[in-house]
């Protein structure tokens, strides 16, 4: 006969836990340092570039580009108008003097800069334009967009001076290919036939890098209160014979397990939701987001008793749960390069990024109602088994 679960006992349970990571000061200061994380990501964005040719310092690529100039001339001043709006805030124009101009450039990471050296004859006409591209080590096409919109912009300040009716030119990076097949057609429509060209994404959409980083912080702090705290905490308890104490108080070991039950995912949740929440609001209004965190948080509460139980000591515990953590990432990246099918859908790591991810971004498509309907049988496994093992061998 098990008696039923008593409020009393179970609410000074819960109080127990809150007081206990009160004093864990570390906690406390990493969950804040996610916070602050989540409105970083917010304020600024560093992948707000145009064409997503640039990102932040976290991702790599270009998110401020500098034109430098020594005198601002008439061709300086057509460049800065034809600066659209979605690169008015990365293209900084500096008015550099000669000396600056010729020394190597030396900038902070995430910046680049294109020279222009204007070398004029004894009459001051310019004969010649010096042009000098400033890319990051290694990685020269993260200054692509900005060159695009230079050449186009280039080009088109001078086909403008030739003639008033220049040609539009398109949008893409395909533009010179097709001036150049424009002019050959001109010269000789008879032998060279009129060229055109187009360029089709596939199906799959890019990846946006900051829902993914606003994905991946969700994800980690349910693992770091289920799979990282909830073990290390609990075999704090053993080790200083606080949960034999428990378990000879009046409290049942039901009421034990449900306090962790309540404590660990609930403040996981609640963590989880703020950091989704201060990216996207609107995402705490929606059903599918919830039932995520809930299976996620299932199955990562299913692995931490999993390994506490498993675990003698503290640091048993913690070392446990990082084992875990790398193994079920090698495991998953293993399987995606040797394109293992049905295996990794085992993993609940494999469902509960896919499923917060379209939630965030509110982008949730019928198979994502069955990755969380899969998400909720892994969590409901892994209780399953961390309470058979408590049972067994809770108390050890």
């Amino acid at each position: 006969y098990t008696s039923p679960m008593r409020f009393h006992i179970l609410r000074a349970l819960v109080v127990k836990e809150v007081r206990r990571h009160v004093a864990n000061k570390g906690g406390l200061v990493l969950c804040g340092l996610l916070i602050v994380a989540a409105l970083l990501l917010t304020i600024f964005n560093p992948t707000k570039v145009a064409d997503g040719a640039a990102g932040g310092d976290l991702i790599g690529g270009v998110h401020h580009c500098y034109v430098d100039f020594p005198t601002e001339s008439k061709f300086i001043r057509e460049l800065k108008d034809r600066v659209p709006a979605n690169l008015s805030a990365q293209l900084v124009f500096r008015n550099l003097n000669p000396e600056q101009i010729d020394r190597p450039l030396v900038s902070s990471p995430g910046t680049g800069a294109i020279r222009l050296k204007e070398v004029r004859d004894t009459a001051g006409a310019v004969e010649q334009l010096v042009v000098e591209v400033w890319h990051p080590p290694g990685d020269p096409g993260a200054m692509a967009v900005y060159e695009q919109w230079f050449y186009r912009a280039c080009h088109g300040i001078y086909s403008a001076r030739l003639s008033s009716s220049a040609p539009t030119l398109r949008d893409d990076d395909l533009w010179p290919v097709e001036e150049a097949f424009r002019q050959l057609h001109q010269q000789s429509s008879t032998l060279v036939p009129k060229v055109t060209f187009q360029r089709n994404g596939l199906g799959a959409e890019p990846l946006d890098y900051r829902s993914a980083i606003a994905t991946a912080m969700v994800v980690f702090a349910l693992y770091f209160l289920c799979c990282y705290l909830l073990p290390t905490m609990n075999c704090e308890e053993r080790e200083r014979g606080v949960l034999l104490a428990q378990a000879l108080s009046p409290a049942s070991p039901t009421e034990i397990v449900a306090a962790k039950f309540l404590f660990y995912p609930v403040v996981g949740m609640i963590l989880a939701a703020t950091l989704a929440g201060i990216y996207n609001p609107s995402v705490l209004s929606t059903l599918f987001f919830w039932l995520s965190l809930l299976a996620l948080a299932s199955g990562f509460l299913g692995i931490g008793m999993t390994v506490s139980t498993l675990a003698k000591t503290q640091r048993s515990a913690f070392m446990g749960s990082m084992c875990y953590l790398l193994v079920v990432a090698l495991f998953l990246f293993v399987c995606n390069q040797c394109a293992i099918p049905i295996v990794p859908l085992f993993a609940i790591e494999t469902h509960g990024p896919k499923i917060l991810h379209a939630a965030i971004t509110q982008k949730v498509e019928p198979h994502h109602w069955w990755s969380l309907l899969a998400a909720f049988g892994l969590g409901a496994g892994w209780m399953s088994l961390a309470a058979w093992l408590f049972r067994k061998r809770g108390w050890q």
